[in-house]
């Protein structure tokens, strides 16, 4: 590995979009939680790593794994992306999936497997970039799966799991849908400007999923059915705009 090469995966872990923004987004996310009496244990702070991994392949504006070295850059992949993130949500949970986390976790994944599958590739700037109304209506539904999905998937309200991490595991996929939901010309904001549009982004879904999950009783059964139904809706629209 090049030196700059170096610098920008060291960068990427430790300042942006991963590291110190990542935890600072969460930070965010966890004024919002309600607060647990937890200590952190080996598999607390091994979810978290993970988490803060997937936080890395996020392609937020400037992010440095993606723009150095200047004649390559790294490619974020979505897969990759994914499997840190189901990990750090399986081994930061509580134990057991019954059948609704289960269903949540699905439908989060799904719809962007698929997105990939239409696109030809894993390189999550190119799934998010193809043009045409039906994928972009595709990618919302997407990012409203994803995050639907993720309080019932990382079981947000369980008090057996320390703040942050919960924090943690609601942040980095709204990291992840706020790249499925931006607007065009996106790529050409200031760092700043994004990672400050983001962690806004983020604290209010954080402070909306953080009531919900506390004062809807029911919502383990409707965020599910919510993230099924725009899963599906994603998958209908993306083969219909692969064609």
């Amino acid at each position: 590995m090049d030196v700059l090469s170096l610098f920008a995966a060291v960068v990427a872990m430790v300042l942006y979009p991963g590291g110190v923004y990542s935890l600072a987004v969460a930070g965010g996310a966890a004024l919002r939680l309600a607060p647990a009496r937890v200590p952190w244990s080996s598999a607390s702070l091994a979810a978290a790593v993970l988490l803060l991994f997937a936080a890395v392949l996020v392609p937020l504006p400037a992010s440095p794994s993606t723009t150095l070295p200047l004649d390559s850059g790294t490619q974020s992949d979505l897969l990759g992306a994914l499997v840190l993130l189901a990990a750090g949500l399986a081994v930061g949970g509580p134990p057991g999936w019954p059948r609704t986390r289960l269903v949540a976790a699905l439908a989060a994944l799904a719809p962007l497997l698929v997105l990939a599958a239409g696109a030809a590739t894993l390189d999550l700037p190119v799934v998010v970039a193809l043009p045409g109304r039906h994928l972009d209506a595709a990618r919302t539904l997407a990012a409203v799966a994803l995050l639907a999905a993720a309080p019932v998937a990382a079981r947000s309200a369980a008090a057996e799991v320390p703040r942050g991490l919960r924090a943690l595991q609601l942040a980095v996929p709204a990291l992840l849908a706020a790249v499925l939901l931006a607007p065009p010309g996106w790529s050409g904001l200031p760092a700043a400007a994004a990672a400050a549009m983001v962690a806004a982004g983020v604290a209010a879904y954080a402070a909306l999923a953080g009531t919900l999950v506390r004062v809807a009783p029911a919502a383990d059964r409707t965020l599910p059915a919510l993230a099924v139904a725009a899963a599906i809706a994603s998958i209908v629209l993306t083969a219909l705009g692969s064609h």
